[in-house]
């Protein structure tokens, strides 16, 4: 992969932990009795999920990388 693509990925990883971070906190900040708490709630956890999974890929390109240098 370019390095190109391994910037977007951090780049897609990054916008994912802010958007959980945001998320949280209107889970925190919120009234807990609104409709839409559960939603939200999972909604925060998707994006952790995904930014954790660009973050394996990444991990994942830089092992390939250096596995093929002898």
């Amino acid at each position: 992969m370019t390095r190109r693509t391994v910037r977007v990925i951090w780049g897609l990883t990054g916008l994912c932990l802010v958007a959980g971070v945001i998320t949280s906190a209107a889970i925190w900040l919120g009234a807990p009795d609104q409709p839409w708490q559960r939603a939200v709630q999972e909604l925060s956890t998707l994006l952790d999920v995904v930014a954790l999974l660009l973050w394996m890929g990444i991990f994942a390109i830089y092992w390939a990388r250096r596995q093929r240098r002898p």
